[in-house]
Formats: structure tokens, C-alpha cells, sequence
């Protein structure tokens, strides 16, 4: 009778293990199995937004920007070699194509780690955000290396006439407004877009950096349109926007703060 016992009390532990082995194959089976169906639903529209654009049935520059990031981060989230960089039609069917080929290719495992990839806010930011964020920086740090057309114009017009200064205040207006300040607006619209995947945190710093950003660009663009037939001339006046200075130093320590916390951030820029 005892050993009845003592082999009954091992069946039931064996079967019990052997219930929870199962219970927990079964929920990771779920998981992957929901994380094939989810990456294939993001394939889908890329599928119809790719559409859209080869038959130019939207505005084609916004919804182009926001397919390339849409596509980079799939891509690059499935391990795909494959790229948006611009607007090309034989290009984007050619991509994407090949992009449905390699989500085809994923097993469950393998869509399980792409779809963690896919919506880490890590992921996010490096592929969607990142590069432009950069680019508004060095539009806007005030270093003389002609990329802060605020300061390239000042410099480039110290010994300019009026009707010379006036001559370039159009097209540098222009450049900043379809530069940087264009590329402010997309990141705007991805973190909108991405906004769930990201903390309280995260977003607090991310909006603060875009908004002393912001700040700084619109005094870019205000103090260019401030040369025009001014009676003064203005390079030998005191009107250096110290609260420029200020949000943009901010925006930085935010934005630097908030890439250290997702570990992307670079040593120097």
C-alpha cells in the first residue's frame, strides 16, 4: 500500500508538470501565433498605402514620409535587407514584394522577437524619429558650420548691402522652412502616431525637446525676416535672443536624457 501511495503521489506531480509544460507551450504558441496575424496586418497596409502612392491617390510627399518610416521599421524590425529611401513606383514594388517575402519566411519564434522589436520604443525612435531629430539639431546649435542658417546669415551678410540681404532673405527663409522645420513636423507626426508605445516619461522629455526646438527655429525665422529695410544695420546691434538660447540648451538636455534611457544615444553631435 505504500508504494501504491508513493507511486500514485509521483504520477501526480509528473502529470502536473507536465499540465504546466503545456499550459505554458500553449500561451507561447498564442503569442506567436498573435504576433504572425499582427505583422501580417502591418503588411497589409503598407500593401494598400504603397498602392495609394504608386497611383498618386493621396498628397505624396506627406504620405510618402510616413510609408518610408512605416516601412523601415517593419523592415528593420523582420531583419529585411529591404529599404524606402524615395519615391520611386519601380522601387516601392520591388520592396515591398521582397518584404512580404521575408515576413512569409518568419516562423512563430522569429515573429514573436520581430513583433517585441517592431513596437519597442527603442526601435521606434532609431528608425523613425532619430535622424531627423539630428538634423534639427544641427540646424539649430549656433555653431558656425553652415548648417544654423540663423548664423550662416548673419555671418554671410556682415559686409552686405541692403538690396543683397534683402535678395536673401526669401530663399534662406525657404530652406529653413522645408529643412528642419519640415522635419520637426514629421517626428511631430510619428510620436503621434507611436505615442503608445512610449512612457509618460519619455514622452514628457521628447515633447520638451520639440518644443525648445521649435522655439528655436521660429526665432531663426524671425530674426532673418527682421533684416529686411531696417533702418539699423542689424550686425552692429545688441539683439542676441538670449531665451533662444536658453529653450534650445534645454531641448537638448532633454533629448539627450531621453536617448541615454533608450540607449541610442550618441557620443557627440
Amino acid at each position: 500500500m505504500k508504494n501504491s501511495r508513493k507511486i500514485a503521489a509521483v504520477l501526480t506531480v509528473a502529470f502536473s508538470l507536465m499540465g504546466c509544460t503545456s499550459k505554458e507551450s500553449i500561451s507561447k504558441s498564442t503569442k506567436q501565433e498573435e504576433a504572425q496575424k499582427e505583422i501580417k496586418i502591418e503588411l497589409t497596409f503598407l500593401q494598400n498605402e504603397c498602392n495609394r502612392l504608386i497611383n498618386k491617390d493621396e498628397d505624396i510627399e506627406k504620405t510618402f514620409q510616413s510609408y518610408k518610416n512605416d516601412f523601415n521599421l517593419l523592415s528593420t524590425s523582420v531583419n529585411s535587407t529591404e529599404k524606402v529611401n524615395r519615391m520611386n513606383n519601380d522601387e516601392l514594388e520591388i520592396s515591398i514584394t521582397n518584404l512580404e517575402k521575408d515576413v512569409d519566411k518568419l516562423n512563430g519564434e522569429e515573429a514573436l522577437k520581430a513583433y517585441t522589436k517592431y513596437t519597442s520604443p527603442k526601435t521606434i525612435y532609431k528608425v523613425t524619429m532619430m535622424n531627423n531629430m539630428h538634423s534639427v539639431i544641427e540646424a539649430t546649435r549656433g555653431w558656425d558650420d553652415s548648417k544654423d542658417l540663423g548664423i550662416s546669415f548673419f555671418y554671410d551678410h556682415l559686409h552686405s548691402s541692403q538690396e543683397d540681404i534683402n535678395r536673401d532673405i526669401k530663399p534662406t527663409v525657404n530652406h529653413i522652412t522645408n529643412g528642419p522645420v519640415y522635419k520637426l513636423h514629421i517626428v511631430k507626426d510619428e510620436l503621434q502616431k507611436h505615442r503608445d508605445a512610449f512612457s509618460k516619461e519619455q514622452l514628457e522629455q521628447l515633447e520638451t525637446a520639440m518644443k525648445g526646438f521649435d522655439y528655436s527655429l521660429d526665432t531663426q525665422l524671425k530674426t532673418i525676416r527682421s533684416y529686411k529695410n531696417i533702418v539699423n544695420n542689424p550686425y552692429t546691434s545688441n539683439n542676441y535672443d538670449y531665451e533662444e538660447e536658453e529653450k534650445y540648451n534645454g531641448a537638448r538636455t532633454y533629448l539627450t536624457d531621453f536617448e541615454s534611457n533608450l540607449g541610442v544615444a550618441k557620443p557627440e553631435y
